[in-house]
């Protein structure tokens, strides 16, 4: 039995109209995504731990502005900070005040969003498109890998994406509907003042060097003419100008240098993380997020280099989105994958065009029809190999899940069953998440979170005995146990300043390394004018830094034993005299 015939005659009609209205958005499409959604962003949202460093970085900030009663100015230990605009931190904020300070609040403001880009991914493709093309959308990039585990972590990335796209979408609507042009540009400005309020500059520029590839491409005018011009510059300012010039009047040259010069000019120019920094990164980010969706991201591909990007304006629209923002990322020298979060959408768009081609007219030919067979066992095979990974065990059944619903949709391939196979792939994904915070969670948070670390640092505890982490897990240590403290956390480092891009000001015990320091120079003994101040402290880090750094230094209580928490040591550091 073909998969369409489980649907009833009336929600078999996928095709829609191209009119200047959108066409009725079913209920059965809108039913189908709804539980999709909730399957894979909602489910068990507040299960784990905030994952270190940028979970917790934006939990601090958002939870001292609702304490501190400042929603002007983000401050993290008390001190302002300039990494991103206010937005972000209003959104978390507000969730935290009317949900409480917890996880899943915290987590509200991206679930939230990539569900509704979900929805407005359906809904213009079934305007521009169809019906199955803009179903196959969403399914497509709610189920991919990426989207799945970052739509329930506590990121800018997200919001973002929703509103880039949005922009992306009333552009090409004010190219395509002349009677409604005014409308559209000013919602494609507004937008675009969102994005700038919420991350910086990146969202304009996205926009602007898409659509003007696009123009230069189709040869087409673009609709930034004429009051829907004046008018839509007057609305992006006046969304985006506002706080930032209150910012400007407050700090002056300094927010200038860390938000305009360090956090977007410096990140531009140099890698905040080396091993990144590859030309081919984010092809491998679009290539392995787009998991389940491999095969069909490849036959999309193949597809558009050999019908080239002229013979349809849609395509050639999310071609030049999509390419144009693969360079402005792959140029700028600080590199994750977060970043490259928004670039799923209009991949997700051309991955469901192929798909819904191949739904109707089937495979172009046996060499197309034998690589979607051969990638699909290739996704297949990485999930029957957990079990016998090290690193992989602990999912090795969510895992062994994956791969069975991607064997159910290789059969529907096999028999020529395009909708089969979606809908395995939408299931492999939605029992991998499900999986993994069913069977795994506990791993993915011991090595991921620094909550179980802080949960034994105050059971290890005695009296007021203060609390020092390492770099990576002190923001989150000092999220999990401030309101039990109610005191500053102290960092490990090796230097006076050890946060490698974005300083916080804390106090720090930095004893440097000696293998870099001449022969004979003294060794700095920071750790031990602490415990001489104090008596004892109780320390977590990561094991590298426990053990090619302080081990050395013999400062842990021979009575009390070493607990690990994943990959994170903690440790009774005590005073000893001639240390």
């Amino acid at each position: 039995m073909r998969f369409s015939r489980l649907l009833p005659a009336r929600a078999r009609r996928w095709h829609g109209s191209n009119t200047d209205t959108f066409p009725n958005l079913k209920s059965r499409d809108l039913l189908i995504l709804l539980v999709l959604c909730v399957l894979v962003f909602w489910v068990r949202l507040g299960r784990l731990g905030l994952i270190d460093p940028d979970e917790p970085f934006y939990a601090v900030t958002a939870q001292e502005m609702l304490e501190g009663g400042d929603w002007v100015t983000p401050k993290i230990f008390g001190e302002p900070q300039f990494e991103k605009p206010v937005f972000y931190y209003w959104l978390v904020a507000a969730s935290f005040k009317v949900f409480g300070v917890n996880e899943w609040a915290g987590r509200l403001p991206s679930a939230l969003p990539a569900t509704l880009l979900i929805f407005l991914v359906y809904a213009f493709t079934t305007r521009v498109w169809n019906r199955r093309a803009g179903l196959l959308a969403g399914v497509v990039l709610a189920s991919g890998l990426e989207y799945a585990i970052m739509s329930r972590l506590m990121l800018t990335d997200i919001a973002l994406a929703l509103f880039i796209a949005g922009g992306m979408f009333c552009y090409w609507l004010a190219v395509e509907d002349g009677k409604n042009r005014t409308r559209w540009v000013l919602l494609h400005f507004a937008f675009g003042g969102l994005a700038m309020f919420l991350k910086g500059p990146v969202g304009t520029i996205a926009s602007v060097l898409a659509t003007g590839a696009f123009s230069l491409v189709v040869k087409r005018p673009h609709p930034y003419r004429g009051r829907a011009l004046w008018a839509g510059i007057a609305l992006y300012l006046a969304i985006a100008a506002p706080w930032y010039t209150v910012m400007f009047w407050k700090f002056g040259w300094r927010y200038f240098d860390d938000f305009v010069v360090h956090e977007n000019i410096m990140r531009f120019f140099r890698a905040e993380h080396l091993a990144n920094n590859h030309f081919w990164y984010y092809l491998a980010v679009l290539l392995g997020g787009s998991i389940p969706w491999m095969p069909a991201v490849i036959t999309a591909c193949s597809r558009a280099i050999r019908d080239g990007l002229r013979h349809d304006a849609r395509l050639a629209f999310l071609w030049c989105w999509l390419l144009t923002s693969l360079i402005l990322l792959t140029v700028a020298q600080s590199k994750l994958p977060s970043y490259g979060f928004f670039m799923f959408v209009p991949l997700a768009l051309i991955v469901a065009v192929a798909l819904d081609d191949l739904w109707t007219k089937g495979f172009r030919d046996g060499k197309e029809r034998v690589v979607v067979i051969v990638l699909s066992v290739v996704q297949i095979a990485l999930g029957i190999a957990a079990p016998f990974i090290k690193l992989a065990k602990p999912f090795a059944t969510p895992a062994l899940l994956f791969s069975g619903c991607l064997g159910v949709g290789l059969v529907f391939v096999w028999r020529g069953r395009v909708g089969g196979w979606v809908f395995a792939n939408a299931a492999a994904t939605v029992a991998l998440v499900v999986g993994a915070l069913t069977f795994s969670a506990e791993h993915v948070e011991e090595y991921s979170s620094a909550r179980p670390a802080a949960e034994k640092m105050m059971g290890m505890r005695r009296g007021n005995e203060p609390l020092i982490a390492g770099i990576f897990l002190v923001r989150g240590v000092h999220y999990y146990t401030h309101d039990r403290t109610h005191e500053t956390m102290t960092v490990v480092g090796l230097d006076e300043k050890p946060f490698k891009w974005t300083q916080h000001d804390l106090p720090v015990i930095a004893d440097g390394d000696d293998s870099k320091k001449p022969p004979g120079a003294k060794r700095d003994n920071n750790m031990g004018a602490f415990l001489k101040a104090h008596g004892s402290a109780i320390c977590t880090m990561r094991r590298r830094e426990w053990t090619l750094y302080w081990e050395r230094f013999g400062f842990a209580d021979p009575a009390t034993p070493v607990e690990w928490s994943g990959d994170n040591v903690i440790v009774r550091l005590v005073d000893q005299p001639g240390k």
